[in-house]
Parts: C-alpha cells; structure tokens; sequence
C-alpha cells in the first residue's frame, strides 16, 4: 500500500517541486503552515510521515512539532524538518521535542526520498 506524506511548508513551489518528485513513490498531500496541518490532521488525514518546514507564519515548525508531540493521536508519526538553520542547538531542540530528522535547506530531493523511506520501515 502506497505511504502518505504530509508536506508542511510555506513556499508554495517548494510544495509544488516536492509534490512532483515524491510523488513517484509516496502519495503527498500539502499543508502551507503548521495551523494548516493541524487542521488537516484533526479533519482525519493520518499521514504515515510528516515532512515540515521550521520558519513559517501563524504555526511554526517549532510549535506545529510540540503540538504534534503532545497528542494523543498523531504523536508516533514520524517528523523531518526541513530548515536553513543549521545550528547544533536548534538542531538539539527539536530532535528533544520529538523530531525524527532534521535536514538543512536547499533539500536534495532524493536524499529527503531516502530519509522518508528509512524512517518509514521502522
């Protein structure tokens, strides 16, 4: 059965270039914020990875991976966060918070492809 994907970010053609390239191998669907995804998730989407951007507006990637972390339902999805932040401490914190993976932006897309497909068999 083909794995679902939920890709969180603000840049409309990141999603859109992300959507294309995944899209080979996973079924994506696409939040524009961490208040879109929450949403999303809370009308029913159940995604079997979550990919999300750190700095986007009205829910960050900070905030959306707590709130994800803290609930009952969602809290065993794993989660990539996708950043230009490249900083040990930020780096630290949200792995603390629960974050599966974090890679720096530009994103290659086959090394996102490899890193959704290794969390995904465990």
């Amino acid at each position: 059965m083909e794995k679902t994907v939920l890709l969180v970010d603000d840049k409309r053609e990141f999603r859109n270039l992300m959507k294309i390239y995944l899209s080979q191998k996973f079924k994506i669907e696409t939040a524009e914020n961490g208040l879109h995804a929450l949403t999303v998730l809370q009308n029913g989407l159940f995604p079997d990875l979550i990919v999300c951007d750190l700095m986007m507006p009205e829910v960050d990637g900070f905030s959306f991976v707590k709130q994800l972390k803290a609930s009952g339902a969602f809290k065993h999805i794993p989660v990539i966060v996708l950043s230009s932040i490249d900083t040990s401490s930020t780096k630290i914190e949200l792995l603390t918070f629960g974050a599966s993976d974090y890679m720096i932006k530009p994103v290659n897309p086959a090394e996102l492809e490899v890193r959704i497909e290794n969390l995904l068999r465990k």
